[in-house]
């Protein structure tokens, strides 16, 4: 049967996501064994995050180590999820910056003079900050044993916040 995982992106108010495309595993049968989404395969989860570029943003990922069978909570399929980011303002996989660990602070935009100097200005009628987009890609594999036949479940949280 199919497995689910539930997604959902936390965000500080005047930043914006979106979800542009689900991570989906193929449907797998007991004892299938590794089954993988590396960073660039369909299937991948892709989130777009857009907001003021002269800021840095903390992504944090937090993900359940197995999915969960929905009548027998002792059935478990093993999960391991990590996520990647490209920054140069276009949805391009190549420019994919691999995470390690679960958590990434980086610029919205990558600025070539490197981390923000002083704080920025201020939005006001004299000026407005450009709104940019980076993109997160979520990855991984899960590890299907002797199982029961069934749906699983999870619930991943991706938190995206100023820094």
């Amino acid at each position: 049967m199919g497995q689910t995982i539930n997604f959902s992106v936390h965000v500080a108010s005047s930043l914006d996501a979106t979800k542009d495309s689900d991570m989906v595993f193929p449907q797998v049968f007991a004892g299938d064994g590794l089954t993988e989404i590396g960073l660039g395969d369909g299937g991948m989860g892709v989130f777009a995050v857009s907001g003021n570029e002269e800021l840095d943003v903390e992504v944090v990922l937090t993900a359940p180590a197995n999915l969960v069978h929905i009548n027998n909570p002792a059935q478990l399929i093993p999960l391991d999820l990590h996520f990647a980011y490209a920054n140069r303002g276009v949805n391009d996989i190549n420019q994919a910056k691999v995470v390690s660990g679960n958590s990434a602070r980086f610029q919205l935009r990558e600025r070539a003079s490197g981390p923000a100097g002083a704080p920025p200005t201020p939005p006001n009628a004299s000026h407005t900050p450009n709104i940019v987009t980076a993109y997160i890609y979520l990855y991984g594999t899960m590890n299907v044993g002797a199982i029961a036949a069934g749906s699983y479940s999870g619930t991943v949280d991706l938190s995206v916040q100023y820094y």
